[in-house]
């Protein structure tokens, strides 16, 4: 029987990796220990409460507080962190016995644990644990790491970047729009001023928490600047800023604009259809079957309805996979496993029955698309 972790699994082990001193400005109440504050913190994480969803807000400020200690860290690649033993361990649990008893035999130890204490001092072996990881992406694993991602930030990293270059096409489109793999429930929230939006995310976590976030931003400018606020510290990581001139009213007759989802996106958008547009904003490089999820969201589509794309390029990934084996890293950085060249993207969109109108090539996720080295890409694609 395949193992499986929850929410509060992961919280306990964090919690319980450390010191009294730092869980205390986690506390809830008169209670900070390990157990109190996973089952406590997994309830504010995954309700659609107001209280709940406010309280959530210092949980992430005080993460953010303490990350420039790296053994504090909620990471799954910090070999430093307190919690990293326990992602180690969690995986290999997952992984076949072939390959579990390939990596122990590597590292010359005979136990989880031992394998664990030999992979924080070998490159070697982290780079061995990150190849059998993609052998060995599947359902279980991948929600394993996406549990943690949402127990690592709000924001979905991408705002910034959707802001400016995504919403100025998008606002301007009419009808009924999909936001695939919609993640925070910012884009939707934006994409939802101009009109009928459907968010869908595999996560019911965070569709859940979108749909509150959201109608709580619409009724309460004061919570929606908080939203705001948030997002920019956790962004701050990457130099990004979220440009506040171009977020539109949230005061103007929205609400019943926006539906969110959670589930397979694939049958959902099918199910919900069709719709008159749709973004794909980085999403694909997550999936293991990015042509086969750009063409049932195609599908979902009126003729003649446009769908913007975004994705990391070869170029990218020949530079993040350099950095993975020099570093050593134990997961792909950023959980990216797919890599787009511009022939892939017509390709895919060929198969997809989708006419390529325009490619918009960035060098970094804030950088001008005059850079030489492109690293990210913007395809606008149309339903044909």
């Amino acid at each position: 029987m395949e193992k499986t972790f929850s929410i509060t699994d992961i919280l306990r082990a964090y919690f319980s990796s450390l010191p009294e001193g730092v869980r205390a400005k986690f506390a809830i109440g008169e209670r900070s220990d390990p157990e109190s504050l996973a089952k406590g913190w997994e309830g504010a994480l995954i309700t659609d409460g107001e209280d709940g969803i406010i309280e959530s807000f210092r949980y992430y400020r005080v993460l953010r507080e303490i990350s420039a200690e790296e053994e504090l860290r909620l990471s799954y690649n910090d070999t430093e962190a307190g919690i990293y033993p326990f992602v180690v361990r969690s995986i290999l649990d997952m992984f076949d016995e072939k390959r579990r008893d390939g990596l122990l035999k590597e590292a010359g130890c005979k136990s989880a644990d031992g394998l664990v204490e030999s992979m924080k001092e070998s490159r070697s072996l982290r780079n061995s644990f990150r190849l059998t990881f993609l052998e060995n992406i599947g359902g279980p694993v991948l929600s394993f790491l996406y549990s943690m991602v949402y127990l690592m930030g709000f924001s979905s990293g991408g705002e910034a970047s959707f802001l400016t270059r995504v919403f100025p096409t998008v606002r301007g489109w009419k009808g009924h729009i999909l936001d695939a793999g919609g993640g925070s429930g910012f884009a939707g929230l934006m994409i939802a001023t101009r009109g009928k939006t459907t968010y869908i995310d595999f996560s019911p976590f965070r569709a859940r928490r979108a749909a509150a976030v959201s109608d709580m931003s619409i009724r309460n400018e004061r919570f929606f600047k908080d939203i705001l606020d948030l997002i920019d510290l956790e962004s701050d990581t990457f130099g990004l800023k979220l440009d506040r001139s171009l977020i539109p009213d949230l005061t103007g007759e929205i609400e019943g604009n926006l539906r969110h989802e959670s589930g397979d996106l694939i049958s959902l958008s099918k199910q919900l259809g069709p719709f008159d547009g749709a973004i794909v904003t980085d999403v694909l490089e997550h999936t293991t079957d990015p042509e086969g999820v750009l063409t049932e969201v195609a599908n979902s589509l009126r003729p003649g309805a446009p769908l913007i794309l975004t994705v990391p390029t070869e170029a990218n990934g020949i530079g993040q996979r350099a950095m993975e084996y020099q570093s050593g890293l134990t997961f792909p950085f950023l959980l990216h496993i797919r890599f787009f060249s511009d022939e892939k993207i017509e390709k895919m969109a060929e198969k997809a029955r989708l006419e390529l109108v325009e490619l918009n090539h960035f060098s970094h996720i804030n950088d001008p698309p005059s850079d030489p080295i492109p690293m990210e890409v913007m395809a606008l694609l149309r339903k044909r």
